[in-house]
């Protein structure tokens, strides 16, 4: 018997991104429309979508782990609490995410803090642009 796990050809503690993306893969690729007249495309289809349904869900999947922990060792499975279901992590910024180094707070040298107010700044450059713009032009 094959696991849902095993239909959408991931590992039991993959993320959700990973069974994200092989659930797309799979579908683009064993989809009736895309994969022409062969015959088992529907039937495989219907199976990837069966095991996206109950992987996507955590509340059905902690059921199903469950069942397949019961199935593979009845006696442990008995003895052994439910796992708790897994949270989201939390999402850094996307600096952090990219490996950009993170400047501190304070990193701008004193005195300069004005340079970062636009309502500053841009009138300064349009008066340098013309100041520059009139030298040209005599």
């Amino acid at each position: 018997m094959r696991t849902h796990y095993e239909n959408l050809h991931v590992t039991e503690d993959a993320p959700d991104e990973v069974i994200r993306a092989s659930y797309r893969a799979l579908s683009l690729k064993h989809h009736p429309d895309t994969a022409g007249d062969k015959p088992q495309s529907q039937w495989k289809m219907q199976r990837i979508n069966d095991s996206y349904a109950v992987l996507s869900d955590t509340q059905k999947k902690a059921a199903y782990d469950g069942e397949l922990r019961r199935q593979r060792n009845p006696r442990q499975a008995q003895s052994a609490p439910p796992l708790p279901v897994r949270q989201p992590a939390k999402r850094q910024p996307i600096v952090a995410r990219r490996g950009l180094p993170q400047r501190p707070p304070g990193w701008m040298p004193a005195g300069v803090g004005w340079l970062s107010d636009a309502r500053l700044v841009v009138p300064l450059m349009i008066i340098i642009w013309l100041i520059v713009w009139w030298k040209i032009q005599k």
